[in-house]
């Protein structure tokens, strides 16, 4: 069936007929050219109607898919169920329930928070529940007509691609998406949560500190971005004797982020209305998180200015805290072990190789950290993950990046060191001076559409095939091809296979241990790039 015959069909039995009528003959075949896809990361797509639109049709089909993936797993795993969550974003507690009652239809039990909740507490949930997995309906930082669908596992890991193959294969062998059952009967299967897995959460929370009861003189002011981190954070902050200013009309969970020009802490103009009341609070740090409260974004006051940190810099400093606490303290591990990215920059690893803790690197996508540290649970002793996106884990009750334990961990450090004279920038410049500086940038490119996946392809490829001998003045010496699971030494001629699952991804490693990265994204039609260049030491 064409698209025009898909969209006359959706027309015919008056579904969404008002967002139909009003759309365009190209927006027509945007609409229903194709499937929306679940990827390795889920789904992060443009609401709207029709089948490549995130619509409560679409989020049916994908829950049916991932319902018959529960079930294949036994009568013991419907027992168990699945929690869903969701953030602030429009119509996302629509399609939480709608998913709840798809689920409720297989006789999967489903826990379903009773309002908007972070990423991470749906992690938690999972694992505190001891359920078969997990929903979150979320778009994370994405601009406001953006909505996402991501699964989990039973460890609270977002589903990795030897479970999101068979998803969606389940997803795909779905007939018609708009003929999809929902039994009103069965919605006895719903159970609603909320302030007792709160409570369980926020506890564990307390076991990021390094240095509890210590005497808190740092003052914080902290933006939720509209987003689900408003109560979680704040309410830890104030629990731990912290001064806390909320940007007030940012506290608001607005799905249409309508008092920040970026609901991304990666963007410094979110922070704006932050340093306006940093500056009149006077306050030592300003922290973001990002709407669905994984992601962490700090700003430092530093003499007499407020300096921004990226992911990497925050990383590393966080690193150097944590690491040298716990040596203090003798609480250091001989077997300990510290996850980062392909794409992280190289700092926070030789701050982790000073104190002789092992550095492993994953794919991107925090997904792949959470397992690893399922993989190694009982050989190695997870101390710390983290990847350039500002996404952050201390303690593994989430497997998935945590904006409340950033900011906890974050907030001690930033304490601890202003007892002793220095801010977070004084860290950083400090691990400057002793492994030298690294630039880190990081590019990206929104190619949306037919024409945009041509031109993402048309990019990967010149790194894949083409002939890149030099990039910033510096000599490639070796290329690394994650979907053909090649390393190729170009010194040499050298080819050894990767171990790491396959993914669309080329770095390129230079002659002085810098590297670049291009990667497309696997949720959304962007593609990146990444430059990790170390500068020669000024004489």
């Amino acid at each position: 069936m064409g698209y025009k015959e898909e969209y006359q069909r959706w027309l015919d039995k008056g579904i969404m007929v008002d967002e139909l009528k009003n759309l365009s003959d190209s927006e027509i075949e945007e609409c229903f050219y194709k499937d929306l896809k679940f990827g390795t990361g889920g789904i992060r797509a443009i609401m709207g109607p029709g089948p490549n639109k995130l619509n409560k049709y679409t989020i049916r089909k994908n829950t049916e898919g991932f319902a018959r993936f529960i079930e294949a797993q036994g009568e013991e795993a419907k027992k168990q169920g699945v929690v869903i969550a969701c953030d602030n974003r429009n119509h996302s507690q629509e399609f939480c329930e709608e998913a709840a009652k798809v689920l409720a239809t297989h006789d999967i039990h489903v826990y379903l928070f009773e309002s908007l909740r972070t990423t991470p507490e749906l992690s938690f949930a999972v694992r505190y529940l001891q359920a078969a997995g997990g929903i979150n309906v979320t778009a994370s930082h994405n601009p406001p007509e953006y909505n996402g669908y991501k699964t989990y596992d039973h460890h609270g890991c977002q589903s990795v691609p030897r479970d999101t193959d068979v998803i969606i294969k389940y997803i795909e062998g779905v007939e018609d998406l708009l003929d999809i059952k929902i039994d009103p009967e069965k919605e006895s299967n719903i159970e609603y949560i909320g302030i007792e897995v709160d409570e369980a959460y926020y506890k564990a929370l307390e076991t990021v500190q390094e240095r509890p009861g210590e005497d808190k003189s740092l003052s914080i002011v902290y933006t939720p971005l509209h987003g689900t981190g408003n109560v979680p954070v704040r309410t830890m902050l104030n629990r731990l004797g912290y001064t806390v200013y909320p940007v007030g009309v940012q506290c608001i969970p607005d799905p249409m982020f309508s008092k920040t020009k970026s609901p991304n802490p990666e963007n410094k103009k979110s922070f704006e209305l932050a340093v306006e009341v940093a500056k009149e609070k006077d306050a030592d740090l300003i922290v973001a998180t990002d709407p669905d409260c994984d992601r962490l974004g700090i700003v430092v006051k530093h003499e007499s200015d407020y300096v921004y940190m990226t992911g990497n810099q925050t990383g590393a400093v966080l690193l150097e805290y944590l690491l040298s606490t716990k040596k203090e303290k003798g609480t250091l591990p001989t077997n300990g072990i510290v996850f980062d990215t392909i794409v992280t920059a190289s700092l926070g690893a030789r701050v982790a190789a000073k104190y002789g803790v092992e550095v492993e690197s994953t794919l991107t996508g925090f997904k792949f950290i959470g397992d690893k540290i399922r993989e190694y649970k009982g050989k190695k002793q997870f101390l710390f993950g983290y990847e350039e996106s500002y996404g952050y884990m201390i303690k593994e009750f989430t497997r998935d990046k945590d904006g409340v334990q950033s900011t906890i961990l974050a907030a001690e450090a930033a304490n601890y060191y202003k007892s002793k004279g220095k801010t977070l920038v004084d860290v950083l410049n400090d691990l400057y001076d002793e492994f030298g500086y690294l630039e880190d940038i990081q590019e990206s490119q929104t190619l949306p559409g037919i024409e945009g996946a041509k031109k993402m392809e048309a990019m990967v490829d010149e790194y894949r095939n083409g002939d890149i001998r030099e990039v910033e003045g510096r000599k490639v010496v070796a290329k690394e091809d994650y979907k053909l699971s090649i390393h190729y030494d170009l010194l040499t001629g050298e080819k050894t296979e990767l171990t790491l699952p396959k993914s669309n991804v080329i770095k390129l490693f230079l002659d002085d241990g810098s590297w670049v990265v291009i990667r497309p994204s696997g949720n959304e039609p962007k593609i990146k790039f990444y430059k990790n260049l170390w500068q020669k030491k000024e004489q």
